[in-house]
């Protein structure tokens, strides 16, 4: 792993791009405004009716699936909170933004709960001790200052939107209306993937040697629902990845190589030989995972209709 000088200028972001951050927050205000939800909006609120036709349960992998994202969504205060200290000195739209991510986020575990509730999907005791553990456990990060913590969101929200978007496809022919609702909040989660995507991608346009702390977040880069956290973890992410959610491809294809063009990545030249290092390192780093998901797939050739690309969601 790559280790760095705790007083590098380059984990902090840098302040001349306030105007930049500013017109960032702008954009997501204005995007927000024109597809604004509400959770109920997506719920089956006829399973109150006297008639209310019966429905059958979810199978086992759609409700794996779903119950483990609501998991993911129900740690958000602690994720506020390491956010909120994380980028306690940066410019204000930095720190706007991650307030105004909280309140879009907020409606996230209530539509999925609500929803499991009112299909009578899993065992709602079991849930509810599971919920608790999760916030029990809280979150911590080893992110070294706020840059870090842009290019980590970046591809934490990256990946969840892609987790949703899988989930949802294991919902469609089950349960249309659940997977309506998982691809609703997978916008959301495509917003506030610009956003980061955006502060970094100016970062790296200013100063191509930020491609140095980049490299350490995406060489360590774990989900806040890993096994850090979320005890069974690698039993639900081997179940669902068997089952074509969330696989090691799609992490590569619909995150990593995404972000990788979009960064330019492979453009950039770095002036400090520590950064030219660290860039070796990125695109072994990248071969290692085309290597590891060819082997996921058995045949080394392409992905089941469960994996179509993102591009759905944006």
């Amino acid at each position: 792993m790559l280790q760095q000088p705790l007083d590098d200028r380059r984990l902090d972001l840098d302040p001349s791009l306030e105007s930049h951050f500013a017109a960032l927050l702008v954009r997501h205000k204005e995007a927000t405004a024109k597809t604004g939800w509400r959770y109920h909006e997506f719920l089956p609120l006829e399973a109150f009716r006297a008639n209310a036709p019966d429905r059958s349960p979810l199978s086992p992998t759609a409700y794996l699936a779903v119950e483990t994202a609501l998991l993911t969504e129900v740690n958000l205060p602690w994720y506020t909170a390491g956010l909120a200290a994380g980028l306690a000195s940066c410019p204000g739209p930095i720190q706007e933004f991650v307030r105004i991510w909280t309140s879009e986020e907020d409606q996230h575990a209530t539509l999925l709960e609500s929803y499991l509730l009112l299909t009578g999907s899993g065992d709602h005791g079991a849930r509810a001790q599971a919920r608790k553990a999760m916030i029990a456990a809280g979150w911590q990060h080893a992110l070294a200052g706020p840059f870090e913590g842009m290019v980590y969101t970046t591809i934490q929200e990256a990946a969840t939107r892609t987790f949703y978007l899988c989930a949802a496809r294991a919902c469609d022919e089950e349960d249309p209306a659940l997977s309506m609702a998982l691809r609703r909040i997978a916008k959301d989660e495509t917003l506030h993937m610009a956003f980061y995507r955006d502060v970094v991608k100016a970062h790296l346009d200013l100063d191509p040697d930020y491609l140095r702390p980049l490299t350490a977040v995406m060489l360590r880069f774990e989900m806040p629902w890993s096994g850090a956290v979320l005890r069974d973890f690698e039993e639900r992410r081997a179940h669902l990845s068997a089952r074509g959610v969330f696989r090691l491809s799609d992490y590569l294809e619909e995150v990593v190589q995404p972000l990788w063009l979009y960064w330019g990545l492979d453009a950039r030249t770095p002036h400090e030989e520590e950064t030219r290092k660290a860039q070796v390192q990125l695109r072994r780093y990248r071969a290692a995972l085309r290597k590891f998901a060819r082997s996921e797939s058995g045949d080394g050739e392409g992905r089941d209709s469960r994996s179509r690309p993102v591009q759905e969601a944006g």
